[in-house]
């Protein structure tokens, strides 16, 4: 043995934690998405229009972003469920090869 072991039951409790944090993060950014562009609702009348330009794409790029770190939370929190799934099975399976081995040496 290596001396390294997994928790099995930590890390998917906290798998599913961050998977729920990066679900609650998405449901925070539902509200801003359906807010629109954010400069629609100001009336301008074409005096702001360079800011408001920009005002916009700023909004679209951090919006992209969010949504970025909303996919990346929920994929962490899979990822570590995974993690835990297929180490345990695997300890498992070299548990059921090693036995089986010491059981043809004797």
């Amino acid at each position: 043995m290596t001396d390294v072991e997994i928790a099995f039951g930590a890390v998917e409790r906290e798998a599913a934690r961050v998977r729920a944090h990066g679900e609650d993060f998405g449901g925070v950014l539902t509200p801003l998405h359906s807010r629109g562009d954010g400069v629609s609702s100001w009336g301008d009348d074409g005096l702001f229009s360079v800011f408001t330009s920009f005002y916009a794409e700023c909004r679209e790029t951090s919006m992209a972003a969010l949504g970025g770190l909303h996919a990346m939370l929920v994929r962490t929190g899979d990822g570590l469920h995974d993690t835990a799934r297929n180490s345990r099975d695997a300890e498992t399976a070299n548990a059921a090869v090693t036995g089986d081995m010491e059981a043809t040496w004797v």
